[in-house]
């Protein structure tokens, strides 16, 4: 190790989400294999994917943190009281959104919209877990130096939930998977006719904000009125959200292979979630040359610009009327030009962990990356 290299600790215990677990599986051997910061430890789960990481640095320490109660929970209870094991001198890159009580420089990842806060409170049990979430991120505020998110509409609205958060906020966008980036599909036009039918596909496990739910409140006798031949849902036979729709397909959860399969052969990519902090599938869809169709709400809008198909959300009539345009658009030879979004994106792990390194090496310095200097700019 060259003599003052600067170390960082990497903390994951409680990554249990698909998109999260994607993004680790990218990102950790990026921030492992990186020259100028080095990765000394990594505190990882002791059940689920990441349970099983090895990654190829074998100088790297892995401690696995043991949870006895369930991991929404026991995280709550972890952030609520010291946590001492996690004291040093070596900073800590926290990749799980609460803010640890203990003493070291730390940096946390923000995945998650749940932290933001909402315009009015949901009497709800999804709703009071939310408040829970936020109370306890509050409460451990100071014990973070800096924080990363993915979106300058994540940045935003996390300094307008949290004002004292004021110049602590880092953006550092992700690119696709590793193995979309290798694979290096860039789709141009429809596999089929012009004017078939469209075959989609909506990959987002069963989460109540994916709003799978809206495709249940399409009326049965309109069903055949919509141009698509199949869409195509990541969730298992026993969770289809409308039994009813002969054109809606369960295939459960896609591994790499076939979801590279897939986006090969689609016509489009259907996304229907309320409250994302990135949206992964949009930045695979604009990647693989696909077009899209999504909720006009910020987050989209801040990925995908002018060049997706907007709908009003929880609407099945306006989700109808964009299937519509799309079909049409595509009827006329039209597909989608996605390189300017595409300048945002970063062009490899590599270059993220580079950042999120830097950030998290002096958390309590100003470390601003290409994006951010960009967006002062506009």
């Amino acid at each position: 190790m060259p003599l003052h290299q600067p170390s960082v600790r990497v903390h994951l215990t409680n990554i249990a989400g698909l998109g999260a677990i994607q993004l680790l599986n990218s990102l950790l051997p990026a921030l492992e294999g990186n020259d100028g910061v080095r990765v000394v430890e990594t505190y990882l789960p002791d059940r689920g994917e990441l349970a099983s990481y090895t990654g190829t640095d074998p100088t790297v320490r892995r401690t696995y943190y043991r949870r006895y109660l369930p991991n929404a929970l026991s995280r709550v209870v972890e952030c609520l009281f010291p946590g001492r094991r996690f004291d040093g001198a070596v900073p800590l890159l926290v990749m799980g959104d609460l803010p640890i009580r203990c003493h070291a420089r730390q940096t946390v990842f923000v995945q998650t919209p749940h932290l933001l806060q909402p315009a009015k409170n949901i009497w709800s049990a999804a709703g009071l877990k939310r408040s829970l979430l936020r109370w306890v991120f509050r409460l451990n505020i100071r014990y973070a130096q800096a924080f990363i998110v993915q979106t300058t509409f994540m940045r935003d609205s996390l300094i307008a939930s949290y004002p004292s958060l004021h110049s602590r906020v880092h953006i550092v966008a992700q690119p696709v998977p590793a193995w979309l980036l290798r694979s290096g599909l860039k789709r141009t036009r429809r596999e089929g006719e012009h004017h078939a039918p469209l075959h989609l596909i909506y990959p987002a496990a069963g989460y109540p904000h994916k709003n799978h739910r809206l495709l249940g409140t399409i009326a049965p006798d309109d069903v055949a009125n919509w141009p698509i031949s199949s869409l195509e849902i990541t969730l298992a036979e026993t969770s289809n959200p409308a039994a009813h729709i002969p054109w809606l397909r369960c295939v459960d959860r896609l591994a790499s292979p076939r979801m590279l399969e897939a986006y090969g052969r689609v016509d489009g990519l259907l996304f229907l979630s309320r409250d994302e902090s990135y949206g992964f599938p949009l930045v695979e869809a604009m990647f693989a040359g696909l077009p899209i169709i999504c909720p006009d709400l910020p987050y989209a809008r801040v990925l995908c610009g002018n060049e997706a198909i907007y709908f009003q959300v929880d609407d099945a009539g306006s989700l109808k009327q964009a299937v519509n345009k799309l079909h049409e658009k595509l009827s006329t030879g039209y597909w989608p030009n996605w390189s300017e979004q595409l300048k945002a994106i970063p062009k490899d792990w590599e270059t993220v962990a580079q950042s999120m390194l830097d950030i998290a090496a002096s958390p309590a310095a100003e470390a601003p990356n290409e994006l951010n200097a960009r967006d002062h700019k506009c």
